[in-house]
């Protein structure tokens, strides 16, 4: 199995909000939001903003994003074809709470906050839709926040290679060369640095459970990769992770 390079345990399902609407409301919605092209390295949404849309990507990838004080980019997830974002501030209102920047030339579908709350709440199965996926992301969240806590950066590199593996699906074959993450991008969404992750990826790799080059990551034996999470989650913290 190959990886493609989304990198995110939400993405599977998420294309579905619109098919979850009626026909009728899903023209409706359609006719009142409006196409957006971002060129590649372009801020879609900046933290902060007081912006309240809500987007479907059509065509590209993009990268959520926040900054710390030095400067350092830390890397929440990617988004491709069929992803929707920028929920969040357009069910509470308040500041946009990341930022997002276009990793190639996009498209966008662009929801009014108001036509966006106005199809959740006049259809059960798009706000059942939106239910579970705040659910699944809250969930999502509670397992990285327990990664960064209690876990060594190898068993935290472990866990996302085994989210990226789900996230790609079952026998998918085929993977784009340029698509899968830098080193220094998968450092960045674990919380360490780049000589780790390229220390623990020669070690799977020497073990058969890997192949990776330039942008591009193979998955070879899911089964064992499943062993080491497994392992690296009993390890105890700090046990050959550079910490």
């Amino acid at each position: 199995m190959n990886y493609a390079g989304t990198g995110g345990a939400m993405q599977q399902g998420e294309h579905a909000f619109l098919d979850t609407l009626a026909a009728a409301a899903r023209r409706e919605i359609l006719a009142r939001s409006r196409t957006l092209r971002a060129r590649k390295g372009q801020t879609v949404l900046a933290r902060g903003e007081s912006s309240q849309d809500v987007f479907i990507v059509q065509e590209g990838r993009l990268r959520v994003i926040l900054y710390a004080a030095d400067g350092r980019e830390v890397s929440l997830r990617e988004l491709s074809e069929g992803q929707l974002f920028g929920e969040l501030a357009a069910i509470d209102g308040q500041e946009r709470s990341v930022a997002v920047i276009a990793l190639t030339q996009c498209r966008l579908i662009v929801i009014s906050a108001e036509a966006f709350r106005t199809a959740v709440r006049e259809n059960p199965d798009a706000a059942e839709w939106l239910n579970r996926r705040l659910a699944a992301q809250i969930r999502s969240l509670t397992n990285r926040v327990f990664e960064l806590s209690a876990l060594s950066v190898r068993a935290r590199l472990h866990c996302e290679l085994m989210r990226m593996a789900r996230a790609n699906g079952e026998g998918a074959t085929g993977a784009e060369p340029g698509l899968a993450p830098t080193h220094a991008e998968l450092a960045s969404r674990i919380g360490t640095h780049r000589e780790a992750v390229t220390r623990e990826l020669k070690d799977l790799a020497d073990q058969k459970i890997i192949r990776h080059g330039r942008r591009r990551l193979e998955f070879l034996d899911l089964a064992r990769l499943e062993h080491v999470v497994a392992a690296s989650l009993r390890a105890p913290v700090g046990e050959e992770t550079g910490w």
